[in-house]
């Protein structure tokens, strides 16, 4: 990751083919090897130092990916037995029946998507944004927050012009006046805050979840294993959200973001497991309702075939 802790779109791309066709190279792994993907910054760190991959009764080899989207690719090609990666994503790979399940969640206690706008900006809260440009990944947490926005404005959901660009290419567009704000998520925003932007925030606009996925073959073919990497990962993210100052230090050598940054978000936003219930799918279908009115999908998503709660 670059020093200022944007991944590039390109180095992206190539990284997640690298991470797929690693992964599907072993694929054949046995029923004693998990294959788990991964992020940087992502589960390995917080399982290693909560010690929760101390005395493991089988073997996990890992894949790095640098984001949702390939990691879900590579479960839904069986390349990788299970990964985390954000709800909007996961969306997507339901309408499109990729085989794989939500087996688990983690809940971002915080303020989730945030606003970035320029320090001069005429944007000064959410009800300033119709009729200007906001750059935002494609159906991301950051989309789906504006979208949110317009909806409890009661304007059309057409009323912001989007960019949809990567982080790297969002922050550089607000930098160079291209856009009228960033819609991002943590630590980008809190980086843009610290090179002089202003924050906007809208806590409980939407919620906030990572999803902890398992493939359709491992779920019936390793399940004591996905069940019990589960229980330890759950563990790490209570280490993590009891022990911010020192997740905020494993954050930083992982990911070379400064840890001032990392004291910030950790301070901000705790990351809780959460279990799969009515709640959380009702949460989904929302998102995938709301995206279905945009037209970011062409058909009705019943999300619930996507979740497998009998790993709780």
């Amino acid at each position: 990751m670059s020093g200022s802790g944007w991944i590039g779109r390109r180095a992206a791309l190539g990284l997640g083919l690298g991470a797929l066709v690693a992964a599907c190279n072993r694929a054949g792994g046995g029923a004693g090897t998990l294959l788990a993907g991964d992020q940087k910054g992502g589960s390995k760190v917080v399982l290693e130092a909560s010690h929760n991959l101390d005395r493991l009764p089988y073997h996990i080899e890992w894949s790095s990916f640098p984001n949702a989207a390939p990691l879900l690719e590579a479960l839904n090609a069986g390349a990788i037995d299970t990964g985390i990666g954000g709800d909007a994503a996961f969306i997507f790979s339901i309408g499109t029946g990729a085989a794989l399940k939500a087996i688990g969640a983690q809940k971002y206690e915080g303020p989730g998507p945030i606003l970035v706008v320029r320090r001069d900006s005429a944007i000064h809260s959410l009800k300033d944004i119709a009729g200007k440009r906001i750059a935002t990944p494609k159906g991301s947490i950051g989309h789906n927050f504006i979208l949110a926005a317009l909806e409890a404005q009661g304007r059309p959901l057409d009323a912001v012009q989007f960019a949809f660009l990567s982080p790297q290419d969002g922050n550089a567009a607000l930098l160079g006046g291209s856009v009228d704000g960033w819609a991002i998520w943590d630590p980008n925003a809190t980086i843009a805050a610290k090179q002089g932007a202003r924050l906007i925030f809208e806590p409980g606009l939407v919620p906030s979840y990572a999803l902890l996925f398992g493939s359709d073959p491992a779920i019936a073919g390793k399940r004591p294993l996905l069940a019990d990497y589960k229980r330890r990962l759950y563990q790490g993210w209570d280490w993590a959200a009891s022990h911010p100052d020192d997740y905020a230090r494993l954050l930083n050598r992982e990911t070379g973001i400064p840890v001032d940054v990392w004291q910030t978000v950790t301070a901000r936003t705790r990351r809780l497991p959460s279990g799969i219930g009515a709640a959380l799918i009702a949460d989904q279908q929302k998102t995938a309702d709301r995206y279905a009115r945009a037209g970011l999908i062409d058909h009705h998503i019943d999300v619930k075939s996507g979740f497998d709660n009998s790993f709780s």
